[in-house]
């Protein structure tokens, strides 16, 4: 119809004014059209199609304890998932400062009064998070230590002892609160000392070099030994039984309890039995857990609710589809988190069809026992409404139970391009829940790392870690969420590394690729990423030999302290011919085929070596007397380039970005700058990594250490000397002019002033040469600024960087800015005299001349003089007026200006007069003292013998000068 009437309309502007005005109208009409989309499109693409994508910098290794087995040998390979950090700079502010809307979804049917294992002591939750730490704990160190040489080995054990042993006082003072189980759970704590006890004298026998193999056998057993304990301990917490719905409540109180005091977070809740029900919170659909009135009536609902009717899951889905498109928050953040204990037994319909609508004129239809329609129906509103509805909504569905059904809520999950979560009991729902509230409070979540690895052929896969599944060949799973949070200092979101691993055992000989190879084997990870778009990362491939004997067992390490001294130490278990290789060629070889070796000992071996190892790695090949082939890379470490961003301090340190290559699969052991660790155990991006560190003014000794997938170091000492001394600011105000100098030459320099005073300074609160009037002497070491009014009062931040990036500043107070000077009556050449109070006495109709003093620069150039500013009548302002203007000095005048006449206007009447002059072309006379001289004649008639007072008011922007004049009768002299 819109087509039809604008043909219509010009067909009738044809008829009625002809062609050429048609044609006028049509192109101004298609340049109309033109714009408006044009802007509509910059509208919706500016934060899409013109920014750049925001990638979490995530860096992938896969590492083992050695890289040839023999047939029928086991090994694990450990994984991880390093996020990098990220500057809050590089992050646009609408992906981490965003509301976020969370509907609980809560499953009330009758089943949740079934029992189920959970204890809510809250001594039993303490240590359940003390042995959780304990967990963590080993699961780092079992995925460190597989890059680790003996002499970090043992003190990283030392560690760890010394973490178990401060997380177990807590554990020990814990139980004494429980009820039930305190002495099996004690007899596992004694197990867990004597195990301790056993890796310590482990760990002597290994310092002095006895039975080395044996020894971190017996430790690692012991580790285990340790970790078993600890799940029995778990086990022997959740041996009370209540009813489902009052774990819920309990897991759902402390849910809210993390989130509580959060001004982003609104929440509301649904809970569903046969149908789904509504909540409300003082008229809003959302409570805002910031706010305590809120907060509290959310934690009575809850509390409030019992288990009654069926189980409608896709209800409860609509309900809070439509709470979430219906709020008025379009940008917040929006989670949809269901809790069920079962499969769906119900469904809502209206005339015989599935109901997808917002409303509550429809039916139900189930109750007790599932049927296929019940499945599907929540399976179509996870798809139409929660997948495809229009809104971006992250689902999590929880099966609180440990029944067979769970298969059914995975599949509504995957309707919902949702997330699937299983808690069997409890103390599992509970843990779920944390985990929920953690990703939630992320100031950048990603949510469920997908992985996938397909083992080659030749292995079997004997165990994987929690939350990963096997099917044939192939390892998947969701391994956790990635979730950034912003630092102490508000300057980096950083994230935890995640852990994993998978169990596998060797069974055929020959030469194998873990790996992204071509049409074979797959390692990867996909996540949606912090700017919403899917990514795939993969896994570095590895090299795993299989043989039918014991292969040698290499150990290398390469000290790099100058380009001119280093020195490569190789260690091997038994009597092998041992080659050195570098680009291919073989620059050396060890020969200890003759030599004897002691049973589990390895004999070490030094080359100096004399060449530039850069770029590629050092090979080593190693055969031994059964014609055994290994082969082990050692890798080479470069130090690209040193990033030096600008940086604003006034001490002598600052932050640089290290860029440093090695092999891929590699890990940054550690950074030791000028006798300080920074850094440890990072994970390199295909052999790439920069450390941001700080360093100091000068020169720096760094001491880089990585380690390949051989667990082959290489050490490398580098030499790095860097500005970091900030310009010393010294300023004097004088007038309007800031006059600044500096102990070295300056790039440049700008000002900060909050004007608004909101404790922020906007972009529009920093001024640089294009602001304001900025010069600068020859050298780069004084500048002059000429302030503006707006400034007055003000605290402001000087700033000026120098040659190499550094910021230095000054606070500096701004008294009150005046351009004028004076304002009085001239009795010399430059003199002028007034009273305290402003006033002059001059005789009534005699001519005087009246001066003011001040100052212009391009920021107020133009100025007004305002003679009888009150138009008082009785006051005839006699004679023509005229004025001079002059350049001074402290004591004289300098030269007169000529100022044209085009560039005064002078309004006039009897009594008044309105001069003003615009001195905005005369830039040469800019930030000079300045007087401005001119005649006055006022008559008063019938003056009385008090005289009478007027005011001659004198401004430029915003500063004025009036001076009053006291007009009086000529005295009498007697």
């Amino acid at each position: 119809m819109l087509q039809k009437a604008i043909v219509q309309r010009y067909f009738l502007e044809i008829k009625n004014n002809g062609w050429d005005s048609m044609l006028k109208k049509i192109i101004v009409s298609l340049l109309t059209i033109s714009l408006i989309f044009n802007l509509i499109v910059i509208d919706n693409y500016t934060f899409a199609e013109f920014k750049d994508e925001i990638k979490a910098p995530i860096n992938l290794v896969r590492n083992l304890e050695k890289s040839q087995y023999r047939e029928g040998e086991e090994f694990v390979i450990n994984y991880t998932i390093q996020p990098q950090n990220l500057a809050i700079e590089d992050v646009y502010p609408e992906y981490y400062l965003v509301d976020k809307e969370i509907v609980l979804v809560m499953d009330i049917s009758g089943s949740m009064n079934d029992p189920i294992y959970m204890n809510q002591n809250k001594e039993a939750i303490k240590i359940r998070e003390y042995i959780g730490k304990i967990e963590s704990n080993i699961y780092r160190y079992k995925v460190n230590i597989e890059y680790m040489l003996l002499w970090w080995y043992t003190t990283y054990t030392e560690d760890l002892l010394k973490d178990i042993e401060e997380n177990l006082e807590g554990i020990k003072e814990s139980v004494k609160g429980l009820k039930t189980n305190k002495q099996r759970i004690n007899r596992e704590l004694k197990k867990i000392d004597n195990y301790i006890k056993s890796i310590r004298d482990s760990l002597e026998e290994i310092k002095a070099n006895k039975n080395v193999r044996r020894n971190k056998s017996e430790i690692q057993k012991n580790i285990d030994n340790i970790m078993k304990s600890t799940e029995k301990i778990k086990k022997l917490l959740k041996i009370n039984k209540i009813a489902k719905i009052e774990a819920m409540k309990f897991v759902a109180n402390r849910f809210l309890e993390k989130l509580k005091d959060d001004e982003r977070i609104k929440v509301s809740l649904i809970p569903y039995e046969t149908k789904a029900w509504d909540s409300s919170y003082d008229g809003k659909d959302f409570a805002d857990l910031s706010d305590i009135e809120d907060y509290n009536e959310l934690i009575r609902d809850i509390d409030r609710l019992e288990p009654y009717g069926g189980t409608n899951i896709g209800d409860g889905l609509r309900k809070a589809y439509y709470k979430l498109k219906n709020s008025p928050n379009k940008n917040a953040r929006k989670y949809i988190i269901l809790m069920t204990d079962g499969q769906p037994t119900a469904f809502s319909c209206k005339n015989s069809d599935f109901y997808f609508e917002n409303g509550y004129n429809y039916h139900t239809h189930g109750g007790r026992y599932a049927d296929p329609d019940d499945l599907e129906y929540a399976k179509l509103v996870g798809e139409k409404l929660i997948k495809n509805g229009g809104l971006e909504i992250k689902s999590f569905m929880i099966g609180f139970s440990n029944d067979a059904n769970m298969e059914k809520l995975k599949q509504i999950a995957d309707s919902s391009d949702g997330y699937f979560k299983k808690a069997e009991d409890g103390n599992a729902l509970d843990e779920v829940y944390q985990t929920l509230a953690d990703e939630i409070c992320s100031d950048l979540p990603i949510h469920s790392v997908l992985f996938k690895e397909t083992i080659p052929t030749g292995f079997d896969i004997l165990d994987v870690s929690e939350g990963l599944q096997i099917e044939g060949n192939t390892v998947i799973g969701d391994i956790g969420s990635i979730t950034y949070r912003l630092d102490k200092e508000r300057k980096e979101f950083i994230a935890e590394p995640i852990n994993f691993w998978i169990k596998v055992k060797a069974n055929r000989v020959g030469k194998y690729k873990f790996g992204n190879i071509e049409g074979e084997n797959e390692s990867y990870v996909k996540y949606k990423d912090i700017d919403g778009k899917d990514r795939i990362k993969y896994f570095p491939v590895i090299d795993i030999s299989v043989y039918e004997t014991d292969p040698p067992i290499l150990n290398a390490e390469l000290f790099i302290e100058t380009d001119s001294a280093k020195v490569l130490n190789i260690s091997v278990n038994e009597p092998s011919f041992i080659e050195i290789l570098y680009n291919d060629e073989i620059i050396d070889t060890i020969d200890c085929r003759e030599d004897s070796f002691e049973t589990g000992k390895m004999k070490k071996f030094t080359i100096e070596l004399q060449q530039d190892i850069q770029d590629n790695s050092l090979v080593i090949i190693a055969t031994d007397l059964s014609g055994n082939k290994v082969r082990e890379t050692v890798p080479y470490l470069n130090l690209n380039s040193v990033k030096l961003d600008e940086y604003e301090h006034n001490d002598l340190n600052r932050p640089v970005g290290l860029e440093l290559s090695t092999e891929s699969n590699s890990i940054i052991k550690d950074i030791t700058i000028n006798g300080t660790k920074v850094q440890e155990n990072k994970v390199t991006d295909e052999g790439l990594y920069t450390a941001n560190v700080l360093l100091r003014d000068g020169l720096n000794d760094i001491l880089v250490t990585v380690k390949n997938q051989y667990n082959n170091i290489t050490c490398r000492t580098f030499k790095v000397d860097i500005d970091a001394k900030s310009p010393v600011i010294n300023a004097e105000l004088e007038g309007f002019k800031l006059m600044t100098n500096f102990d070295e030459e300056v790039k440049e320099v700008w000002i900060e002033a909050d004007l608004n005073n909101d404790g922020i300074i906007s972009e529009d609160e920093i001024f640089d040469k294009n602001d304001i009037n900025i010069s600068y002497n020859e050298s780069h070491t004084e500048a002059d600024i000429i302030l503006a009014e707006k400034f007055s009062n003000k605290q402001i931040k000087i700033k000026a960087k120098d040659m190499n990036g550094n910021i230095g500043f000054l606070t500096f107070k701004i008294p009150k800015l005046d351009r004028i000077l004076d304002h009085g009556l001239l009795v010399n050449s430059i003199q002028l005299k007034k009273y305290e109070d402003n006033s002059i006495n001059i005789v009534n109709g005699y001519e005087v001349k009246i001066g003011a003093i001040f100052s212009i620069d391009s920021e107020a150039n133009t100025l007004t003089l305002h003679l009888n500013k009150d138009g008082i009548d009785n006051v005839k302002l006699l004679g023509e007026f005229k004025f001079d203007l002059y350049v001074i000095d402290e004591n004289s005048i300098i030269r007169r200006v000529a100022v044209n006449q085009r560039d005064v206007n002078i309004q006039s009447s009897d009594n008044e007069i309105v001069v003003n002059v615009d001195l905005g072309a005369y830039s040469d006379i800019f930030e000079n003292k300045l007087l401005f001289v001119y005649n006055f004649k006022p008559l008063v008639e019938n003056l009385d013998t008090r005289g009478i007072n007027i005011l001659n008011s004198f401004s430029i922007g915003e500063s004025v000068k009036d001076l009053k004049v006291n007009i009086k009768h000529l005295p009498k002299i007697e």
